[in-house]
């Protein structure tokens, strides 16, 4: 049957993976433990998992021809419920019903694009991506997974405080923590609402205005007191930061990952990869405020900064990857646009990965990173039916990545390409 006509006619019966058997077939299936190249990719998958042993007599076949199947994908920083662009004065103008809007735009762009599952770190002061997230799995909306963190817990004056207006204008402050009780007590709130993990600047940032990307943010007990309640909670912390002395002093704290590390020495490197935690890299971000014509409008001040740190975070980078740091997938979408979700593949590569390191940073390290080790991150069995298709093969060319042709989730079609 054509492949055309097969989807039509799971569409027309209503057919999903948790009524009947479906084989997924392709020239290719990258084993991502491995970096093996098995030819022809096979699976099957039912109730939205990936099955062990042979596919019962009778299940239908989807054949994907000459294309390579992968795990679906993991961004573990992104800010679906952010347009790239908006800036402070934009965010202010933007209600919180108009974010959530937003995010469910960019929540299928996102999934079409391969990405099954994402960390959302850090969203409007309504708890839009909670929301969102739990839109998504009822089934109500088409987009990945999500692990949400709110709004992300800022000191005053720094990255995450909209601090370039008069003082006689107010901008929602519950983020603001300012003391090792307000972190204790900011953590038990955000809980309340839903969270899944806490998200503080323990920097300040390249697109805020009036601090220092370099410099540390909150104190040492304000640091140790968020982390220890988020433990108490059962929530992971993860920590913007770029500067080295910030990176350590939330690596020391307990925090699960560094959100950038641009400015990583090999000291602190070697303390990260002595107590597990993880880098997200966010490696493009960087490189889009810099585009020609300045698309996102970025201003003066925050171009001045990306000039000053982008060289300095390739050194970080390879210090990470030479010390051994784990290293996650993870792109800050939402500083450019959400469709260009998989462009960091291609600076992994470019900074010194290689394309499987590149693809398992995505996949089996991220997964790591968000927990679901068991669930997601590989084609194995018992894992979720979360597959990818894409032409040619991605270990020789890891731009394909960008170009997904075949998207499920949970064993269900979400995207497809002839």
């Amino acid at each position: 049957m054509p492949l055309r006509s097969l989807f039509a006619c799971l569409l027309a019966l209503g057919l999903s993976a948790q009524e009947r058997p479906l084989v997924l077939k392709a020239a290719r299936l990258l084993n991502v433990r491995t970096g093996k190249m098995e030819a022809p990719g096979l699976l099957w998958v039912q109730s939205g998992r990936i099955q062990a042993g042979p596919a019962p007599a009778g299940a239908e076949t989807l054949d994907l021809g000459d294309r390579t199947l992968l795990p679906g994908l993991i961004d573990c920083h992104t800010h679906l419920l952010f347009p790239a662009g908006l800036g402070e004065l934009g965010y202010l103008k933007r209600s919180h019903g108009t974010l959530v809007l937003d995010g469910v735009v960019n929540a299928r762009k996102v999934l079409e694009a391969g990405f099954t599952t994402v960390r959302d770190v850090g969203a409007s002061a309504g708890f839009g991506d909670v929301a969102l997230r739990d839109a998504i799995a009822r089934g109500d909306i088409p987009g990945p997974r999500m692990r949400v963190a709110g709004p992300a817990l800022s000191i005053t004056g720094g990255h995450g405080d909209l601090n370039g207006f008069p003082p006689h204008v107010h901008v929602e402050d519950d983020h603001i923590v300012d003391s090792p009780d307000a972190g204790r007590r900011t953590v038990r709130e955000w809980q309340k609402r839903g969270v899944d993990l806490i998200k503080l600047h323990a920097t300040g940032g390249v697109l805020s205005n009036h601090d220092d990307p370099g410099a540390p943010s909150f104190s040492p007990p304000e640091f140790k007191a968020i982390v220890e309640e988020a433990r108490r909670r059962g929530l992971d912390v993860c920590a913007h930061a770029h500067g080295d002395a910030g990176i350590l002093e939330a690596t020391l704290a307990g925090v699960r990952s560094i959100e950038h590390g641009s400015l990583l020495s090999p000291a602190t490197a070697k303390e990260m990869k002595a107590r597990g935690t993880f880098l997200v890299p966010t490696l493009y971000a960087l490189e889009s405020i810099l585009l020609p014509g300045n698309p996102y409008k970025i201003t003066e001040g925050s171009l001045a900064k990306a000039r000053a740190i982008l060289p300095l975070r390739k050194a970080g980078f390879k210090v990470a990857l030479e010390a051994g740091v784990p290293i996650a997938y993870g792109t800050d979408i939402g500083v450019f646009e959400h469709g260009q979700v998989a462009a960091d593949f291609r600076y992994l590569v470019s900074y010194g990965m290689t394309p499987l390191q590149a693809i398992q940073s995505a996949t089996l390290t991220a997964a790591e990173l968000l927990r679901l080790g068991g669930e997601a991150g590989s084609l194995e069995p018992g894992r979720w039916a979360d597959v990818i298709a894409v032409d040619g093969d991605p270990l020789t060319d890891i731009s394909t990545l960008e170009r997904v042709r075949f998207v499920m989730k949970g064993g269900k079609t979400v995207q497809k390409q002839p």
